[in-house]
C-alpha cells in the first residue's frame, strides 16, 4: 500500500520520510527515479511503498513548488532573512534574497536578531523594507524567537543571511534538541564564519524548519535586467505613474519611482542598491555575448 510523506533527511542515498501523523520510515530510491533530471531531495513530497522489513521504497516524487540548489531543498514556503547589528548588515544581500523569494514564490520574513543589544538596526530595516515584508525583532537569548512560529505553521521554512548573524542560535532556541554548531565572527575580517553545511527538516508544531541557510537565494539568477523592477513591490506600486510602461527607473524621463525617491516616499539607499543590482545584471548580459 502506497503512502505519502515528506523527505526530512538524506544520508548516503538513504531517506527519512515523515508521514502526516509524524511516523518516520527509512526509505530507498531506485536509480531510475528522476524528476526533471534531479534525484529525490530534502523537502520533496513523495509516495512510497512499505516493505516487509518495515523500510520503504520511494516510487514517485510529487510536483515541486520550487527548488533551491545550494543546498538542495524543495518546496520552501517561508524564508527568514536574518540580519543583526553584528556583523555589519549587508542590505545588498537582503535585497537579493528578497528578489529571489518573490521569484520562487517564497514568503520573506525579515528577522532582526540581537534586538536585546540595540533597536537602531530595526529602525533602519523598517525604513528600507516596511512595505515589502513583515519585520520581526527577536533575540535568540530569550522567548522573543517564539514570535516566528506562527509564520511557518503548516509550512516549510528556511533561513538565509550572513554568517554569524545568529541563524543557528535562533534554530537552537526554536528546537531545544537540535544543538547546531554556532558560528562566530572572524577576528581578522569581522565577518561571520560559516558552520551549517547539510540540510534536514525538523518538525515544529505543524510545520517544518530547515536547519540550513538558503545559499541559492543569495545570488540573482535567471532574472534579466529589464525584469528586475518587477520583483520590487514598492517600486511596482509607484511605477503605475511612470511615463513608459517598460520604465526601468534608471535613465527614462518622467519616472515616478525616481520622483518618489526624491520626495522621500521611497528609501533612497534601497533605490541606489537597485541601480547597482540593475547595472550588475546589465554587465552580466553583455558578457554572455
Amino acid at each position: 500500500m502506497s503512502k505519502n510523506g515528506i523527505v526530512t533527511k538524506l544520508v548516503g542515498g538513504v531517506f527519512n520520510v515523515m508521514e502526516e501523523n509524524g511516523k518516520v520510515t527509512v526509505c530507498y530510491s531506485p536509480k531510475k527515479l528522476r524528476y526533471k533530471e534531479s534525484d529525490v531531495i530534502i523537502g520533496d513530497n513523495v509516495r512510497f511503498d512499505t516493505l516487509k522489513n518495515g523500510k520503504g521504497i520511494i516510487n514517485k516524487i510529487l510536483p515541486r513548488k520550487n527548488k533551491l540548489s545550494r543546498p538542495e531543498i524543495a518546496n520552501v514556503d517561508v524564508c527568514f532573512i536574518v540580519v543583526a547589528s553584528e556583523p555589519q548588515p549587508d542590505l545588498y544581500l537582503v535585497d537579493k534574497v528578497l528578489i529571489n523569494c518573490f521569484q520562487e514564490k517564497i514568503e520573506p520574513i525579515i528577522v532582526v536578531n540581537k534586538s536585546d543589544i540595540s533597536t537602531e538596526l530595526f529602525d533602519v530595516i523598517c525604513d528600507n523594507y516596511k512595505s515589502v515584508a513583515d519585520i520581526i525583532p527577536v533575540s535568540a537569548l530569550n522567548e522573543t524567537v517564539n514570535a516566528l512560529k506562527p509564520f511557518f505553521s503548516g509550512k516549510t521554512a528556511c533561513f538565509a543571511g550572513q554568517s554569524a548573524v545568529g541563524k543557528t542560535s535562533i534554530i537552537n532556541a526554536l528546537l531545544p534538541d537540535f544543538c547546531g554548531a554556532v558560528g562566530r565572527l572572524s577576528v581578522k575580517s569581522g565577518r561571520g564564519m560559516h558552520t551549517t553545511r547539510h540540510a534536514s527538516l525538523h518538525k515544529v508544531n505543524d510545520g517544518f524548519l530547515a536547519d540550513t541557510c538558503g545559499f541559492s537565494l543569495c545570488d540573482l539568477h535567471n532574472i534579466r535586467s529589464d525584469e528586475l523592477r518587477l520583483y520590487l513591490d514598492d517600486f511596482v506600486e509607484c511605477s503605475r505613474n511612470c511615463k513608459y510602461n517598460s520604465c526601468t527607473h534608471t535613465v527614462e524621463p518622467d519616472c515616478a519611482v525616481k520622483k518618489a525617491v526624491s520626495n522621500g516616499k521611497l528609501n533612497k539607499d534601497r533605490y541606489d542598491r537597485y541601480l547597482e543590482e540593475y547595472n550588475e545584471l546589465v554587465e552580466a548580459e553583455k558578457n554572455q555575448y
